[in-house]
């Protein structure tokens, strides 16, 4: 949602902060702000827009940053953050939603005149308030804390140079180096400074003065210090004119990554399945389609699986018993309404995630890595690709042919570039033709189906064209009356359903639609085509050419890629 990078040590805060900023705008592009601590005052810069419109020079050597994505207020610069106290001894940033801001305004704040429409600025008033009252910082915390209600993740500087940060709901991750300290909304800020991370737990609250201090409930607590291995390159662009390209073509690599899984720990989830009453596949957005080809591979190996979107499969969540498991799907793992489902259930949570230490694998009662590394387009790309293959070798697993099923898609990976390159041409053709149009459909069956869906929300999220997808028998049920002469219609044709996506193909055709293919068998009604080599793990083939055109398409229409208008790479709120 939004992004928040803290500092305190004996260097400049604002450099640090404003370079850390610059590696989390994919969290929030609307508006940008830091404060840093000059004894006896706190020194404040926001803008609307991006980082680039923030000064990185207001001396300090502690000091907090945040880049926003509007949930409460417009765009504006009151309702930028950093928010300060009216004494102006406190500076908040904040990402989530306080649920009673209103409540507090009323009951404790009745007398303060508020700046921003925001329900954030409700956090530095109380905060200076409560640290007159209280006898230390901490008890200060633990009283704000009391108070809040809702999902947050909440960072402060005062004037006197100690950086606070206490969470719930919301992610927060401290960078220790010797003498300094960051904090972040995840490591990627300060992946070049340092790799040892301490992952803050929910009601956690921090305080750094010299050194730092957590704690829970009042008490003193240690969490353990982590080395994370991401390599802090793979968070820049590396030549590439955008992250999302850079992190398609990555997707040799990363499949291969996901595919060294450590034995013992796909035979762990494997048990977990097969001793399970019922599975349950689930996430959000582009990890709701892996959940969804995951739970068919599962089907394949001969497990009842089921498979719903989390923020609807909580509506039914008293049908999850303490015998189940939910494989639960992310790339953050930090999405609210997969979070919010969990909280719900008793069952087993198997997590199938990306980033480490993430609220996700920290309460799942088993983790599986994809190992993707950073994805900073929000736009999921990589990510998708190597959690198809995790599901798809946990498949293998329960089929007792793990090392095969490694093997395979080891093959799968050699494959990925070739792909992209071998139709090149191709896609080119295909995004100067969609840059054209305004509308289209994507149409599959069974597996076809789920890759249909993943294409269409990449072509939409990124070019900001209309775009649906349909199970290739259902689209005559309707939808085939929108389609006149040129309508795009895309279609997967899979081989073990290519003769009824065909046909469903040809009736379209019939109507004047232009026909988009991919598959490893062409048809003569197709405008373009996308071949694809026969392989063991097609869907990892197939996507990839829809992601290339959907970038290029985006670029074409003079869009940001990496930052598709009104989204955010990880949404914390519900």
């Amino acid at each position: 949602m939004c992004g928040i990078v803290g500092y305190h040590g004996k260097d400049e805060a604002s450099d640090k902060i404003y370079r850390g900023l610059k590696k989390l705008e994919y969290r929030g592009y609307d508006s940008a702000g830091m404060a840093t601590a000059g004894n006896p005052s706190i020194k404040v810069d926001k803008a609307v827009g991006t980082v680039d419109n923030v000064s990185p020079e207001i001396d300090g050597t502690s000091g907090i940053g945040h880049t926003r994505w509007a949930t409460h207020g417009g765009v504006t610069k009151e309702n930028a953050h950093p928010h300060m106290g009216e004494k102006e001894k406190v500076a908040v940033v904040h990402n989530g939603i306080i649920d009673n801001y209103a409540e507090i305004k009323e009951e404790y704040l009745d007398d303060v005149e508020f700046t921003s429409e925001t329900d954030t600025e409700v956090i530095p008033h109380l905060l200076e308030k409560q640290l007159e009252a209280s006898r230390s910082i901490q008890e200060a915390v633990e009283n704000v804390i009391e108070i809040l209600e809702g999902s947050y993740a909440v960072s402060a500087v005062l004037h006197t140079g100690e950086l606070i940060a206490f969470r719930k709901g919301s992610p927060l991750v401290l960078g220790v180096l010797e003498e300094e300290y960051f904090i972040a909304s995840d490591v990627t800020p300060f992946l070049e400074h340092t790799e040892k991370a301490v992952f803050l737990e929910d009601d956690d609250y921090m305080i750094i003065n010299g050194d730092y201090e957590i704690y829970n409930s009042g008490d003193r607590v240690e969490r353990e210090v982590k080395e994370i291995d991401w390599d802090a390159e793979e968070a820049s662009k590396e030549g590439f004119d955008h992250f999302m390209e850079k992190e398609i073509r990555e997707q040799s690599k990363t499949v291969k990554r996901a595919a060294f899984q450590d034995r013992s720990d796909m035979e762990e989830a494997s048990e977990m399945i097969e001793e399970a009453e019922d599975v349950y596949l689930t996430g959000c957005g582009t990890a709701s389609f892996a959940a969804s080809l995951g739970a068919r591979y599962l089907r394949d190996a001969g497990v009842q699986a089921h498979t719903e979107q989390a923020h609807e499969l909580e509506y039914r969540s008293d049908e999850i018993n303490e015998d189940d498991v939910v494989i639960a799907v992310s790339q953050s793992g930090e999405t609210a309404d997969l979070l919010s489902l969990l909280e719900e259930i008793e069952a087993d949570v198997l997590a199938v995630v990306n980033v480490v230490g993430s609220t996700l694998a920290r309460t799942s009662d088993h983790t599986l890595y994809v190992n993707a590394g950073p994805e900073i387009g929000v736009a999921s790309t990589k990510a998708f690709t190597a959690q198809l293959a995790v599901l798809k070798l946990l498949s293998s697993t329960i089929d007792e042919r793990l090392e095969e099923g490694r093997e395979e898609l080891l093959s799968t990976a050699e494959k990925i570039d070739d792909v992209i390159d071998d139709n090149s041409e191709t896609i080119r053709e295909l995004s100067d033709y969609l840059v054209e149009k305004d509308h289209a459909y994507f149409i599959g069956r069974n597996h076809g189906y789920d890759l249909a869906r993943e294409a269409n929300l990449k072509l939409k999220e990124l070019s900001y064209i209309h775009a649906e997808a349909f199970p290739g028998g259902e689209f005559k049920h309707g939808t085939l009356a929108l389609v006149e002469d040129g309508t795009p219609v895309i279609t997967f044709l899979k081989d073990e359903s290519f003769d009824d996506i065909h046909s469903n193909m040809k009736e379209a055709h019939s109507r004047g639609a232009d026909i988009i293919s991919v598959g490893t068998k062409q048809a003569e009604e197709s405008l373009i085509h996308i071949d694809i080599p026969e392989d063991e793990n097609p869907e990892l083939l197939e996507v990839v050419p829809f992601q290339m055109a959907s970038y290029l398409t985006s670029v074409k229409k003079g869009n940001n890629p990496d930052k598709p208008r009104n989204l955010a790479k990880s949404v914390t709120v519900k």
